[in-house]
């Protein structure tokens, strides 16, 4: 019984906090970030913290239900705790928001939780910060989240980075969305890089010719720059490889890199048609940004046009997302406590003199202790 008492002392596995210093620091980060998205018009929310689990069902994957961490209310109703801002901010904005409002652009930054496989070291609990613009589509808005994912990063002081830009879209033209699983399992094979799988597929689900199949295959393994994507479409069009509606996807996507190069930003950009969108309701760019030193992706983010209908309003967004606590230690900017605040200690005299002292110095913005 003991020793049960003393392991409840303990935070749960995968439980993540922040105290004294550490806490300090990553306020001071959140405080940056809301400087940056702040002078872009982007306007603060607030998710709850826990919602209904069937509200959301559909539109989380299979693999991704297993994560979710649930519980019952006091009417046996199932609830689901914030597994993701997205989701949770695209059902309150859906049930609130108006055509007359758009174009909405708010940001986002709290507690997300869903549990990790058993190999991967990462919490269970993580802090997410993201933004989302609502209302608007096309080519500047898609640039509008890069560029400015991209200044919080700057802001932040993040080491060179990479940015991997992909299309949902591409995906689509070549398997619609329905049936679901044959675009799943494409989509799964795509993502993890499976050359073969990915050509099977495209024969029998895609109805592609043999010849036709291993050059989807092998552009959805691409990985570079706009001249050699345009190389490699070059031959595809002699070939007659490549539907009007692919090739479409594709020229948007060298548009995109052309005009984000032409922009001076700091994250490098390499086109990466691996990159399809992890989530049900991505649409159109799907992205993820890498960093040296850190073995997952530090930021992700893409389009998702149809999401929002779900809970009342068709409007088109696109966002991006961060998980801070992965990239924080990587940060070459630092946040060091402000001189001016350290806390001044007020001796002497009675508790009544101190309190007066010590209110002088609040009152010129100061801080102190009795």
């Amino acid at each position: 019984m003991i020793n049960r008492k003393r392991a409840l002392l303990q935070l749960p596995q995968g439980a993540e906090s922040f105290y004294l210093d550490d806490a300090v620091r990553h306020r001071g980060l959140i405080e940056r970030i809301e400087r940056v998205v702040a002078s872009w018009g982007y306007l603060p929310v607030q998710t709850p913290v826990f919602d209904f689990f069937g509200v959301y069902e559909g539109l989380i994957p299979s693999r991704d239900a297993r994560s979710i961490y649930r519980l019952i209310d006091r009417e046996g109703d199932v609830l689901m705790l914030r597994y993701d801002n997205t989701l949770f901010l695209a059902k309150h904005m859906g049930l609130m928001l108006a055509e007359a409002d758009l174009p909405v652009r708010v940001w986002y930054g709290d507690t997300i939780l869903r549990h990790q496989d058993a190999e991967d070291i990462s919490n269970d609990e993580f802090f997410q910060t993201g933004i989302e613009l609502i209302g608007r589509q096309g080519l500047d808005a898609d640039l509008e989240v890069l560029v400015l994912l991209d200044r919080v990063f700057r802001e932040l002081g993040a080491p060179q980075r990479v940015v991997h830009l992909g299309s949902r879209a591409l995906l689509t033209a070549l398997v619609p969305a329905e049936p679901a699983d044959p675009a799943r399992d494409l989509r799964r094979a795509i993502a993890l890089r499976r050359h073969d799988e990915v050509q099977e597929q495209c024969i029998r689900n895609g109805g592609c010719l043999p010849e036709r199949a291993q050059f989807l295959a092998e552009l959805f393994a691409f990985i570079g720059t706009h001249d050699e994507l345009d190389r490699l479409l070059e031959r595809g069009h002699r070939d007659q490889l490549l539907t009007t509606a692919e090739s479409r996807e594709l020229r948007y996507l060298e548009r995109l890199s052309t005009e984000y190069a032409r922009l001076g930003l700091q994250a490098e950009l390499r086109i990466d048609l691996s990159e399809v969108g992890s989530q049900p309701y991505h649409t159109g760019i799907a992205f993820n940004v890498y960093m040296d030193g850190v073995g997952a992706a530090i930021a992700s983010g893409g389009r998702y046009d149809h999401l929002l209908s779900h809970f009342g309003i068709d409007a088109p967004a696109v966002g991006f997302s961060i998980l801070l606590r992965k990239v924080q230690e990587h940060l070459t900017t630092e946040i060091p406590r402000d001189e001016e605040r350290r806390p001044t200690q007020v001796t002497g005299g009675s508790f009544r003199a101190r309190l007066e002292k010590a209110d002088r110095i609040r009152a010129e913005g100061g801080a102190a202790l009795l």
